[in-house]
């Protein structure tokens, strides 16, 4: 019996408690809110690559599960067709990070890998400009990632953010921002835990009522996710089904 959230696929992603892929998943198997499981790919050298290698048989054995998504290395290369090629049967979608640098030769890439693999691909939005830098050279093989703290970091809405790309979005990475604890704790000021009240947090959920996308928590410790799923779901309410 799983419990859902909303009419949105409720994610986590692959380190929410220190592991590998594989232990990762073990951990969150038992965890009946979550349907989705982000295979995070920040870098992908030699070590990670053995990692995927030794864990890649039982990912698979997930696949009635969870559904699957990805987040490629964040400066994306040539060489990470490999990568792609392999995850492309097993996930919904990859996510990827404008280029700073060539966003032409970027979108050039993934036009090719999506034609090759039939492979989705989302767009996050980075740095302000970025990702609206990219849009002339997109076409419909690419969407959009809502990143909700990127946004609050930069001083965006979220909420408006979502109204001018909602027919383009397909995963939102839900977290908030905590610059004090931060500066305490030596962490990310974003990919924090979602808090109650939160005016940014209020005026979003209501445009979500419909979405059914993915919605990722990408917290990287379970407790701020546990934590943020009871905040969704109060705002919610639970059906199971």
């Amino acid at each position: 019996m799983k419990t859902q959230i909303g009419s949105f696929i409720l994610c986590a992603p692959s380190w929410v408690v220190p592991g590998t892929y594989a232990e990762n998943l073990r951990f969150l198997e038992t965890k009946k809110e979550i349907q989705c499981v982000e295979l995070l790919f920040f870098l992908y050298d030699d070590e990670i690559k053995m990692q995927l290698d030794s864990d890649w048989e039982e990912i698979l054995g997930y696949r009635e599960r969870f559904v699957f998504t990805a987040h490629l290395p964040e400066l994306l290369l040539p060489t990470h067709e490999e990568l792609v090629a392999r995850l492309a049967p097993l996930v919904r979608h990859c996510i990827v990070h404008p280029a700073v640098e060539s966003p032409s030769a970027q979108a050039k890439l993934l036009r090719k890998w999506a034609e090759r693999y039939g492979c989705k691909f989302l767009a996050e939005n980075t740095k302000v400009g970025l990702l609206e830098t990219m849009f002339p050279h997109l076409g419909a093989e690419v969407g959009v990632c809502m990143d909700t703290g990127h946004l609050l970091l930069e001083g965006r809405s979220p909420a408006g953010f979502y109204q001018s790309y909602r027919d383009r979005i397909g995963e939102i990475h839900l977290h908030s921002i905590d610059r004090e604890l931060a500066a305490l704790d030596g962490g990310l000021a974003d990919h924090r835990q979602l808090r109650r009240g939160e005016s940014w947090l209020l005026e979003l959920l209501p445009l979500l009522t419909h979405y059914g996308g993915v919605i990722n928590l990408e917290m990287f410790s379970w407790a701020e996710a546990e934590a943020s799923i009871k905040i969704l779901a109060k705002g919610y309410g639970e059906k199971t089904q």
